[in-house]
Protein backbone atom coordinates (compact mmCIF):
# COMPACT_ATOMS: atom_id res chain seq x y z
CA UNK A 1 0.00 0.00 0.00
CA UNK A 2 2.65 2.52 0.61
CA UNK A 3 4.40 1.75 -2.46
CA UNK A 4 1.28 1.89 -4.05
CA UNK A 5 0.64 5.90 -2.46
CA UNK A 6 4.43 6.33 -3.05
CA UNK A 7 3.43 6.02 -7.08
CA UNK A 8 0.42 7.61 -7.20
CA UNK A 9 0.26 10.23 -4.86
CA UNK A 10 2.55 12.40 -6.50
CA UNK A 11 0.23 11.70 -9.68
CA UNK A 12 -2.51 13.70 -7.94
CA UNK A 13 -0.69 16.87 -8.77
CA UNK A 14 -1.07 15.96 -12.80
CA UNK A 15 -4.51 15.75 -12.15
CA UNK A 16 -4.90 18.80 -9.95
CA UNK A 17 -3.80 21.02 -13.52
CA UNK A 18 -6.11 18.85 -15.51
CA UNK A 19 -8.80 19.74 -13.34
CA UNK A 20 -8.04 22.95 -12.95
CA UNK A 21 -7.30 23.94 -16.03
CA UNK A 22 -10.82 22.97 -17.38
CA UNK A 23 -12.58 24.64 -14.72
CA UNK A 24 -10.73 28.08 -15.43
CA UNK A 25 -11.68 27.27 -19.59
CA UNK A 26 -15.26 27.04 -18.90
CA UNK A 27 -15.14 30.66 -17.06
CA UNK A 28 -13.11 32.25 -19.31
CA UNK A 29 -15.59 33.42 -21.63
CA UNK A 30 -17.74 35.43 -19.17
CA UNK A 31 -18.29 38.72 -19.53
CA UNK A 32 -15.26 41.06 -18.42
CA UNK A 33 -16.03 44.02 -16.07
CA UNK A 34 -15.81 47.03 -18.22
CA UNK A 35 -18.33 45.11 -20.75
CA UNK A 36 -21.94 47.09 -21.06
CA UNK A 37 -24.45 46.18 -18.91
CA UNK A 38 -26.78 44.36 -22.00
CA UNK A 39 -23.87 42.22 -22.54
CA UNK A 40 -23.69 40.89 -18.85
CA UNK A 41 -27.43 40.35 -18.41
CA UNK A 42 -27.58 38.77 -21.84
CA UNK A 43 -24.79 36.29 -21.04
CA UNK A 44 -25.73 34.63 -18.15
CA UNK A 45 -29.80 34.82 -19.63
CA UNK A 46 -27.85 32.15 -21.88
CA UNK A 47 -28.62 28.18 -20.17
CA UNK A 48 -25.33 26.93 -21.63
CA UNK A 49 -23.58 29.64 -20.05
CA UNK A 50 -25.09 28.73 -16.43
CA UNK A 51 -24.38 24.92 -17.03
CA UNK A 52 -20.74 26.05 -18.16
CA UNK A 53 -20.48 28.24 -14.82
CA UNK A 54 -21.82 25.06 -13.14
CA UNK A 55 -19.71 22.22 -14.50
CA UNK A 56 -16.79 25.16 -14.11
CA UNK A 57 -16.39 25.09 -10.46
CA UNK A 58 -16.99 21.58 -9.80
CA UNK A 59 -14.27 20.59 -12.30
CA UNK A 60 -11.91 23.26 -10.24
CA UNK A 61 -13.30 21.63 -6.95
CA UNK A 62 -12.51 18.10 -7.75
CA UNK A 63 -8.97 19.71 -8.78
CA UNK A 64 -8.72 21.02 -5.23
CA UNK A 65 -9.38 17.61 -4.05
CA UNK A 66 -6.36 16.73 -5.78
CA UNK A 67 -4.34 19.33 -4.75
CA UNK A 68 -4.68 18.48 -1.22
CA UNK A 69 -3.53 14.92 -2.04
CA UNK A 70 -0.52 15.70 -4.11
CA UNK A 71 0.43 18.25 -1.32
CA UNK A 72 0.58 15.43 1.15
CA UNK A 73 2.52 13.39 -1.05
CA UNK A 74 4.76 16.29 -1.24
CA UNK A 75 5.06 16.79 2.55
CA UNK A 76 5.71 12.80 3.06
CA UNK A 77 8.39 13.21 0.62
CA UNK A 78 9.97 15.95 1.98
CA UNK A 79 9.62 15.23 5.90
CA UNK A 80 11.51 12.16 5.12
CA UNK A 81 14.16 14.14 3.41
CA UNK A 82 14.26 16.57 6.65
CA UNK A 83 14.24 14.02 8.81
CA UNK A 84 11.72 15.69 11.16
CA UNK A 85 9.41 18.57 10.95
CA UNK A 86 11.07 21.93 9.98
CA UNK A 87 10.09 23.92 6.61
CA UNK A 88 8.30 20.55 5.63
CA UNK A 89 5.22 21.99 7.97
CA UNK A 90 5.47 25.49 6.12
CA UNK A 91 5.25 23.77 2.34
CA UNK A 92 2.52 21.95 3.61
CA UNK A 93 0.36 24.49 5.76
CA UNK A 94 1.14 27.43 2.79
CA UNK A 95 -0.26 24.81 0.63
CA UNK A 96 -3.64 23.85 2.37
CA UNK A 97 -4.03 27.50 3.54
CA UNK A 98 -4.05 28.03 -0.10
CA UNK A 99 -6.94 26.09 -0.98
CA UNK A 100 -9.66 28.24 0.35
CA UNK A 101 -8.75 31.01 -1.79
CA UNK A 102 -8.73 28.96 -4.82
CA UNK A 103 -12.34 27.94 -3.76
CA UNK A 104 -13.82 30.95 -2.91
CA UNK A 105 -12.38 32.84 -6.08
CA UNK A 106 -13.98 30.40 -8.36
CA UNK A 107 -17.24 30.09 -6.42
CA UNK A 108 -17.66 34.22 -6.54
CA UNK A 109 -16.18 33.94 -10.29
CA UNK A 110 -19.53 31.47 -10.73
CA UNK A 111 -21.90 32.72 -8.48
CA UNK A 112 -23.88 34.39 -11.00
CA UNK A 113 -24.23 31.20 -12.95
CA UNK A 114 -25.09 29.10 -9.98
CA UNK A 115 -27.96 31.64 -9.14
CA UNK A 116 -29.12 31.87 -12.48
CA UNK A 117 -29.21 28.28 -12.80
CA UNK A 118 -31.63 27.80 -9.91
CA UNK A 119 -34.70 30.09 -11.10
CA UNK A 120 -35.50 31.62 -14.26
CA UNK A 121 -36.70 34.30 -12.15
CA UNK A 122 -33.08 35.86 -11.46
CA UNK A 123 -31.88 38.69 -13.23
CA UNK A 124 -28.35 39.72 -12.43
CA UNK A 125 -27.32 43.12 -12.03
CA UNK A 126 -24.54 44.40 -13.63
CA UNK A 127 -22.61 46.02 -10.90
CA UNK A 128 -23.31 43.03 -8.41
CA UNK A 129 -21.22 40.94 -11.25
CA UNK A 130 -18.79 43.41 -11.22
CA UNK A 131 -18.08 43.28 -7.47
CA UNK A 132 -17.82 39.43 -7.80
CA UNK A 133 -15.99 39.25 -10.23
CA UNK A 134 -13.52 41.55 -9.27
CA UNK A 135 -13.40 39.84 -5.77
CA UNK A 136 -12.89 36.63 -7.31
CA UNK A 137 -9.75 38.21 -9.18
CA UNK A 138 -8.23 39.44 -6.06
CA UNK A 139 -9.07 35.90 -4.31
CA UNK A 140 -6.91 34.58 -7.67
CA UNK A 141 -3.82 36.90 -6.91
CA UNK A 142 -4.02 36.32 -3.04
CA UNK A 143 -4.04 32.41 -3.62
CA UNK A 144 -1.03 32.83 -6.31
CA UNK A 145 1.07 34.84 -3.83
CA UNK A 146 0.59 32.35 -0.85
CA UNK A 147 1.34 29.55 -2.93
CA UNK A 148 5.13 30.89 -3.53
CA UNK A 149 5.72 29.82 0.13
CA UNK A 150 5.45 26.60 -1.33
CA UNK A 151 7.79 26.63 -4.17
CA UNK A 152 10.09 28.52 -1.56
CA UNK A 153 10.06 26.06 0.94
CA UNK A 154 10.40 22.91 -1.32
CA UNK A 155 13.49 24.81 -3.28
CA UNK A 156 15.15 25.19 0.47
CA UNK A 157 14.59 22.18 1.52
CA UNK A 158 15.75 20.62 -1.63
CA UNK A 159 19.25 22.88 -1.78
CA UNK A 160 19.79 21.56 1.49
CA UNK A 161 18.90 17.70 1.21
CA UNK A 162 19.09 17.02 -2.32
CA UNK A 163 15.48 15.38 -2.37
CA UNK A 164 15.05 16.84 -5.42
CA UNK A 165 17.64 18.49 -8.64
CA UNK A 166 19.69 21.59 -7.60
CA UNK A 167 18.29 22.91 -11.02
CA UNK A 168 14.61 22.26 -9.92
CA UNK A 169 15.86 24.31 -6.84
CA UNK A 170 17.37 27.06 -7.94
CA UNK A 171 14.61 27.56 -10.78
CA UNK A 172 12.32 27.06 -8.01
CA UNK A 173 13.46 29.88 -6.13
CA UNK A 174 12.94 32.16 -9.50
CA UNK A 175 9.01 30.77 -9.76
CA UNK A 176 8.21 31.90 -6.30
CA UNK A 177 9.46 35.67 -7.31
CA UNK A 178 7.16 35.31 -10.16
CA UNK A 179 3.98 34.26 -8.40
CA UNK A 180 4.55 37.42 -6.33
CA UNK A 181 3.11 39.16 -9.39
CA UNK A 182 -0.19 37.39 -9.40
CA UNK A 183 -2.06 40.52 -9.92
CA UNK A 184 -1.09 40.33 -13.85
CA UNK A 185 -2.93 36.77 -13.73
CA UNK A 186 -0.94 34.32 -15.96
CA UNK A 187 2.03 34.35 -13.20
CA UNK A 188 -0.56 31.64 -11.82
CA UNK A 189 0.69 29.76 -14.80
CA UNK A 190 3.85 29.21 -13.44
CA UNK A 191 2.18 27.68 -10.25
CA UNK A 192 0.72 25.07 -12.54
CA UNK A 193 4.43 24.23 -14.71
CA UNK A 194 5.99 23.83 -11.02
CA UNK A 195 3.33 21.34 -9.84
CA UNK A 196 3.64 19.08 -13.22
CA UNK A 197 7.13 19.59 -13.31
CA UNK A 198 7.45 18.40 -9.19
CA UNK A 199 4.68 15.68 -9.56
CA UNK A 200 7.06 14.39 -12.40
CA UNK A 201 10.32 14.36 -10.44
CA UNK A 202 8.75 12.96 -7.41
CA UNK A 203 7.78 9.75 -9.42
CA UNK A 204 10.68 9.60 -11.56
CA UNK A 205 13.36 9.64 -8.62
CA UNK A 206 11.21 7.26 -6.43
CA UNK A 207 11.14 4.83 -8.98
CA UNK A 208 14.76 5.17 -9.39
CA UNK A 209 15.23 4.62 -5.72
CA UNK A 210 12.98 1.79 -6.00
CA UNK A 211 14.92 0.20 -8.70
CA UNK A 212 18.29 0.94 -6.84
CA UNK A 213 16.90 -0.65 -3.86
CA UNK A 214 15.37 -3.79 -5.38
CA UNK A 215 18.89 -4.44 -7.76
CA UNK A 216 20.60 -7.62 -6.50
CA UNK A 217 24.14 -7.39 -5.00
CA UNK A 218 26.96 -8.39 -7.61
Amino acid sequence: MKQLWDRVGPLAGLLSVACSFVGVMLVLGQPQDKDSDPKIVAYFADHSHQVQGVVGFFVFLVGILFLLTFLAALRERLLAAEGQPGLCALVFGAGVASLPLWAVSMLLANAASFASSETSTFRIDPNTFRLLADTAYFAWVAAVFVSSLVVWGTSAIALRTGVLPGWYARLGILAGVVQLFGFFFFPFLIWWLWIIVTSALLVSRRSAATATATQPAL
